[in-house]
């Protein structure tokens, strides 16, 4: 008996660009892309719904949900969350979810040898990072996702080392004073996109060498963002109720 082809729905809301993905069957993968952080909330579904129909599908014909993780933008983050939630309690399907990070070095062309970090602004002095060797199979992660100072993050890196991620629009030149060897990857390498969630998943993983590039999520404890740090409000609360 021929297996099915499946029907595959990926979001990615973390970054200033959203990204849908969406494969039917055996047919091609198509992305749409929408720059805006404030305007989330109000593009994702209408976004969702002109993709399904162009396929001739309804939310219902989708037999797997994916979802970029994060860290990244806190709103962004609740927005994908917050739908895909609102989806799985109409039908119960499976869902697959991947880190930020992973889904920015999914896409970056492999070159043996290459130390690749993939970075993102965090505010405040603060970012995520994670690091990655390239090797026949893809990039291999060398750590696991991080949240670290800017000055203690480029103070390790090793000369020539490749740098993708939001990262590069506000500390490329303070990188360059500190006179940090590096190659600045294009902008196409700055923001998360949804495309590898489907290409992860039909691969069966790990998807560019990246062990544990998707991880099952099982329910309400696990459809929950990575946000690796706390929201500036709980800073704030708990700055506060430690000098009360």
């Amino acid at each position: 008996m021929k297996k099915k082809s499946l029907n595959l729905l990926a979001l990615e809301t973390s970054s200033s660009i959203l990204s849908v993905a969406l494969k039917k069957g055996a047919g091609k993968t198509v992305e749409k892309r929408l720059k805006g952080f404030l305007r989330h909330a109000e593009n994702l579904l209408p976004l969702m719904d002109r993709m399904l129909r162009k396929e001739r599908l309804t939310c219902k014909d989708v037999d797997v949900f994916l979802i970029g993780r994060g860290p990244g933008s806190f709103t962004g983050l609740r927005i994908g969350f917050a739908t895909l939630k609102a989806l799985r309690v109409i039908q119960k399907k499976p869902c697959y979810g991947a880190t930020s990070l992973d889904l920015i070095a999914a896409r970056v062309p492999v070159r043996e040898g290459a130390v690749l970090s993939v970075t993102l602004d965090a505010r405040k002095e603060k970012i995520f990072s994670r690091t990655y060797l390239g090797k026949k199979g893809g990039w291999t992660a060398l750590n696991e996702a991080r949240v670290l100072d800017f000055a203690s993050w480029a103070d390790g890196l090793p000369e020539g080392v490749w740098i993708a991620g939001d990262i590069l629009e506000r500390f490329q030149k303070p990188l360059e004073e500190r006179g940090v060897k590096f190659r600045a990857l294009p902008s196409r390498y700055w923001t998360p996109s949804a495309l590898p969630l489907i290409e992860g998943f039909e691969k069966k993983l790990p998807a560019a060498g990246i062990k544990k590039f998707l991880k099952k999520l099982n329910g309400p404890k696990d459809e929950i963002p990575l946000y690796f740090r706390l929201s500036e409000a709980e800073e704030r609360r708990n700055h506060a109720a430690s000098n009360a």
